[in-house]
Parts: C-alpha cells; sequence; structure tokens
C-alpha cells in the first residue's frame, strides 16, 4: 500500500465521520423542533432568592407570567404581570438568553471540532499503522530488487526471494509461540503449544510457589509464629509480613539439606545436558517426597488412601504425589496446633495469676491484659524466646 493509497483512505474515513455527524445534528434539530407539538410552553424566566429556602421566580406559562414563591411551605402565586409588564420581562430575558445562546453554541461549537479532529487523527493513526507492515515489506522488496545486479537471476532463485517476502508480509509482527514438552522425547509424551501452551504454562508458573510452599516446613512454621503472636497477647507487634518473612527465612533454613539434594540430582543434571525436562521434574520431586515422608505418620497416609478409594500401597514410597501432599499438608497442621498449645500454657498460668492478684486487691476497674502482657514480654525476654522458639522448630522437623 502506497502513501496515496493510505491519504486516499483517511479521507474516505474523514468523508463518512463528517457524513455521520452531519446525519447526528440533523436528527438532533429535527427531535428538537419536533417534540414540542401539542405540549404546553412553559419555563422559568427570573429568579431571586429572598433567604436561605425562600424566593421568588417569574413563570411563563403559554402567554401568561406568573410571579409565584418558593419557600418551605411549597409553591405560592403571588400576582400575575400585565402584558406590558411580562414584554418587557420576555424582552430583558432573550437578550440574556441571546447572549448566553451564543456563547454557549460558541462553545459547543469548538467542543465538536475537537472531537471531529481527534477522530480523525485517530483514524489516520490506524490507517497508517495497519499499512506499515505491508509499506515496508514493499520497501525492502524494492530496495532488494534496487540492489540486484543486472544478471537475471534463476526461476527457482526468484520463487525462493518471493516466498521469504509472502512469509514476512503474512507473519508481520506474530509474538512467538511456546511450547511445552514433558517426557523422555517418545511419541506418548505430552506435548502442547500455541495459545494453549502458553496459558497452561503461565498457570503452572502461578501455582508454583503454592506448591513449594505446601510441600516445605512453610506451615508449621507460619502457624507456630502466629500463635505465639496470639499467645503474647500483643496486636500488631511483630506485623503479618514480618512473620512471613521469617517464616520464610526459617523454611529456607530447614529446606536447605532438601535443596542440596534437588539441585544435585536434576537441576545440575539438566544445566549440564545430560538430562530433559521431564526427567529433570521427574528427579527434583524425589528429595521432596522424601522430606515429606519422614515428616508425615504412616496412619496418615492409609486414611488418605482409604479416601481416595485405591488399594493399599505395599510401602509408603508408593504413595501418588497428591495423597502424600494432602496427608503432609494436614500434619504440619497438626503438629502446628500442638506446639502452639505448649506455647499458650505459660502464658495463661501469668494471665490467671494476674487476674487472681487484681481481683483480691479490689482492682476491679483495672484490665488484668495491662498488667499480664508487660509480665509476658519480661518472661519471654529472660527465657530467650525467639532462640527457644526457632530451635524447638527447626528440631522439630530433625
Amino acid at each position: 500500500m502506497t502513501l496515496s493509497a493510505v491519504l486516499g483512505l483517511a479521507l474516505a474515513l474523514a468523508l463518512v465521520l463528517a457524513l455521520f455527524g452531519l446525519a447526528l445534528g440533523a436528527a438532533r434539530r429535527f427531535t428538537h423542533l419536533g417534540g414540542g407539538t401539542g405540549q404546553l410552553r412553559m419555563a422559568v424566566l427570573q429568579r431571586t432568592a429572598l433567604g436561605p429556602r425562600q424566593g421568588l421566580a417569574a413563570v411563563r406559562i403559554a402567554n401568561r407570567v406568573l410571579i409565584v414563591s418558593l419557600g418551605d411551605g411549597g409553591v405560592h402565586l403571588v400576582t400575575e404581570l400585565t402584558p406590558a409588564e411580562a414584554g418587557a420581562l420576555a424582552a430583558d430575558d432573550s437578550a440574556e438568553n441571546g447572549a448566553a445562546g451564543a456563547a454557549f453554541r460558541v462553545t459547543r461549537w469548538a467542543t465538536r471540532s475537537a472531537q471531529a479532529f481527534r477522530l480523525f487523527a485517530l483514524a489516520a493513526l490506524l490507517a497508517a499503522a495497519s499499512a506499515v507492515p505491508a509499506a515496508a515489506v514493499q520497501a525492502a522488496s524494492n530496495a532488494a530488487g534496487s540492489n540486484r545486479p543486472s544478471v537475471t537471476a534463476s526461476p527457482q532463485a526468484n520463487t525462493a526471494v518471493n516466498a521469504a517476502v509472502a512469509a514476512v508480509a503474512q507473519q508481520g509482527g506474530a509474538a512467538p509461540r511456546l511450547s511445552l514438552q514433558l517426557g523422555n522425547g517418545q511419541d506418548n509424551d505430552l506435548r502442547i503449544s500455541g495459545t494453549v501452551g502458553s496459558v497452561l504454562f503461565i498457570g503452572l508458573l502461578a501455582m508454583l510457589p503454592t506448591l513449594l510452599l505446601l510441600t516445605t516446613s512453610f506451615t508449621r512454621v507460619l502457624v507456630v509464629l502466629h500463635f505465639l503472636k496470639q499467645a503474647l497477647g500483643t496486636q500488631s507487634a511483630p506485623p503479618a509480613h514480618l512473620l512471613t518473612a521469617l517464616a520464610l527465612l526459617l523454611t529456607g533454613l530447614i529446606m536447605a539439606p532438601t535443596l542440596q539434594d534437588v539441585n544435585t540430582v536434576a537441576i545440575q543434571p539438566w544445566m549440564s545436558g545430560q538430562i530433559d525436562e521431564g526427567q529433570m521434574l521427574k528427579a527434583g520431586i524425589e528429595p521432596f517426597r522424601a522430606f515429606m515422608l519422614r515428616q508425615t505418620p504412616e496412619d496418615d497416609l492409609a486414611r488418605y488412601v482409604e479416601m481416595t478409594g485405591q488399594p493399599m500401597p505395599d510401602t509408603p514410597e508408593q504413595v501418588t504425589l497428591a495423597t502424600l501432599m494432602t496427608a503432609f499438608a494436614t500434619s504440619e497442621l497438626r503438629a502446628a496446633f500442638q506446639m502452639g498449645f505448649a506455647l499458650f500454657l505459660p502464658f495463661v498460668v501469668i494471665d490467671v495469676v494476674v487476674s487472681a492478684v487484681l481481683t483480691s486487691m479490689g482492682m476491679f476497674m483495672l484490665p488484668p491484659a495491662m498488667v499480664a502482657l508487660p509480665c509476658k514480654l519480661l518472661l519471654f525476654v529472660l527465657v530467650d524466646g525467639w532462640a527457644l522458639m526457632v530451635g524447638s522448630l527447626v528440631a522439630s522437623f530433625a
């Protein structure tokens, strides 16, 4: 598409927009002129305020001009103007309305002109953008033709050049496609490509953090830290996001041996080209399976295998990954609640002692939590509570 064709397309679009605007204006004017047929003409000529909620208004109904009062009691008729007084009032009102109407029409014309100009610029920009790939390909083809030697090329070379130019013109600025393949390169492997493959790959990446957190020690650590915050009785210290960050750090500390095994058996061989992606996933999940099996009691595994309706496996290593992850998550919650109960005991004793002392002293108006909180903090600091808590959490995964 040449420059003249682009300009012709832009002019055609501008002409269509102009005709559309004229038709819209004519329709509005026709509707405005014909809409009042058979209706009683009524308008408010002037209005004067006499107070916060009181005022007078001149209302024209057909050929009569009425003065009405406006207030809390409603609208009441005051008097009716004579034809001479009504004519003078109408003349003043028409002069004011004429000046205001002229200013309004000028403003409306400027607004509509600006809107039409923006529409025309947008249409021209879209037309130019749609013509850029074809024009670029045509220019590249012309430049290649001008730089060719005068010797006549073979038909095979001309066919190849034309096919390449046609492929570039057809693809244009198409986005690259993503392919997803799981397996060893055999015919029965999972292969997903195109838009569906991209969507599934992005969905797997979005679920990856959740799956990693459910297969690590993060659940137990985070729940125990929240129980500690509730047992101390502090409302906003430490903040929730700080506890989450601390839980992530402790998870990295606890899972360091497992992550090292994953790096040794899966990531490094894959980066060196010894295994493909499918083998890397199969090898990388084994250290996590071993960790979850160590932390999950066999009774929980048997219970969830019965829920699935599958036959009982001979060894825990034969349990499916989904069943193992579910049993591991619930067992982590149970272990976290057990540790939370042990955490609450000393702080509950402090609350009971403080409440009994205040009651015996007759200080019924003093909240026990106000006195118990400093005592809890003092006890927690004296026994080095954070070190004990972190040590207990790490030792619980040994």
